[in-house]
């Protein structure tokens, strides 16, 4: 009987490889076939598999439990059968763990082989048929329903698998690209090393070198010991220039060389250090416009430019509005044990004209705020409205959106009207920070911006404050 589902073979044993593709193919299924994990994967991306047959020991970078580790996060519908000889039982067991259905202890017993393969292709056709055609993917942790969500994440669960591929991307504040870096690296064969996310608009500038790169003994007057550089940390694994548009103009060189030649020098160092590492690179700006104003090299960004992912505005996708509330909510109620808790319709017809200048993050603040302060099971539109905060100007931070938003509720009646953008905006954060002690943290919340927005405008009107953090 012909099966639909295709199996992938996994095993460094060509002779072994050989005989389960001849078995399997007699069983009436279709077969692909890898001598290493790496291989593995690379048939997994472009193939789909729906079964997995892996051997547990693996003559490569990526062995067999680690392989079923990383299906198991990017492929959860796949299922897979581990073969494992009878000294490996200890694997098999952890393989169990992961999530493997089956073991198969060598030499392979056929009867039990058709049997395990059987029974998963009447699961498979089972559930298949019960699956709705445009159910959302389940193996991350985004609700949508727009079109435009949808594209973004097929492109990083095909790029994710690519573990060496430097990945850039854009999108306004507070649309998820550090959550959406960290989906990334969670599901890429670097997922059980280092994630390093690194601030480039957090480090000053006579810092930055010594942050990523470390130092030697001796290099300058308080060195008194080496120091590893973040870069260094990440050995393995995946790191996250975040904002990178805010790197110092004459550092970005040396960002040049670590992604064209994957290795770096300490200060002080006298030769140069190899680093394994995938680079991951976010940006609010318009890394266009920036390099015409020579602000960002262009070398640098035709090296980033390869693969690409923008994250739309809140604002361009407004079918999502409505599910990433309703996720929020039921976040939110049992985090804080209110009972389930709902937005009245005229509630949500108000969020739903709403254009989120502050996108997902203003969102998800928003929501538990009304989680937290409301005393009935309906949240209402007064409530809503209440703590809806009114939208800021348009700023000096670009977007890399080029849609026009909808137009902004006016700020207020008593605005001066020969009053510019630069001095409304310096208004609007002087304010914010006097309500709060200087806390950039709490003001930036107000303001609807992130923190490092918040400390880029300071620093860009020359406002000097200490920080009163709580």
């Amino acid at each position: 009987m012909a099966h639909k589902q295709k199996v992938l073979i996994v095993d460094d044993e060509a002779l072994m490889r050989f005989g389960l593709e001849k078995f399997v193919k007699q069983e009436g299924y279709s077969t692909i076939a890898a001598g290493s994990g790496k291989k593995a994967l690379e048939l997994i991306e472009d193939h789909d598999p729906d079964i997995a047959l892996l051997d547990l020991k693996l003559q490569d970078s990526i062995d067999g439990l680690e392989l079923l580790s990383i299906i198991r996060k990017t492929r959860p519908k796949m299922v897979s059968i581990m073969i494992s000889g009878q000294t490996e039982i200890h694997g098999a067991v952890e393989a169990m763990k992961l999530g493997a259905r089956d073991y198969l202890e060598k030499p392979i017993d056929f009867d039990k082989l058709k049997s395990a393969l059987n029974s998963i292709s009447q699961e498979l056709e089972h559930t298949d048929s019960d699956t709705p055609q445009n159910e959302t993917p389940s193996d991350i942790e985004l609700s949508f329903a727009s079109e435009k969500m949808r594209k973004v994440v097929a492109i990083m669960k095909r790029l994710s698998l690519k573990s060496d591929l430097t990945i850039l991307i854009l999108g306004e504040s507070g649309t998820g690209k550090n959550y959406l870096c960290q989906k990334i690296h969670e599901m890429s064969s670097r997922c059980s090393a280092p994630y390093v996310q690194i601030g480039c608009s957090n480090i000053p500038d006579h810092l930055i070198e010594s942050e990523l790169f470390g130092y030697e003994k001796g290099a300058f007057t308080d060195a008194k010991a080496s120091k590893k550089g973040l870069i260094e940390v990440a050995e393995g694994g995946t790191v996250l220039l975040d904002e990178l548009g805010d790197m110092p103009y004459q550092f970005q060189t040396k960002v040049l060389k670590l992604l064209e030649e994957r290795c770096f020098r300490r200060i002080g160092g006298l030769e140069d250090t190899p680093v394994d590492i995938r680079i991951l690179a976010a940006t609010n700006r318009d890394l266009k416009l920036e390099v015409q104003e020579k602000k960002f090299r262009l070398d640098l960004f035709y090296r980033l430019n390869i693969a690409t992912i923008e994250l739309p505005a809140l604002r361009e996708r407004p079918e999502d509005v409505p599910i990433l509330i309703n996720r929020f909510l039921s976040i939110f109620c049992a985090k804080y044990g209110t009972g389930t808790k709902t937005i009245s319709p005229e509630g949500m017809a108000i969020l739903g004209d709403y254009p989120w200048p502050g996108n997902v993050r203003q969102l998800k603040n928003l929501v538990e705020k009304l989680v937290v302060l409301s005393d009935g099971e309906e949240i209402t539109a007064a409530e809503v409205s209440e703590n809806l905060d009114t939208p800021l100007p348009p700023t000096a931070e670009l977007s890399v959106s080029t849609s026009t938003p909808p137009p902004a509720k006016p700020i207020s009646a008593t605005v001066p009207e020969d009053l510019s953008l630069e001095a409304m905006e310096e208004r609007f954060i002087r304010r914010a920070l006097e309500k709060t002690n200087n806390n950039q943290r709490k003001a930036a919340s107000l303001l609807n911006i992130s923190r490092d927005a918040l400390r880029y405008r300071l620093k860009k009107m020359q406002i000097s404050i200490v920080d009163d953090e709580e």
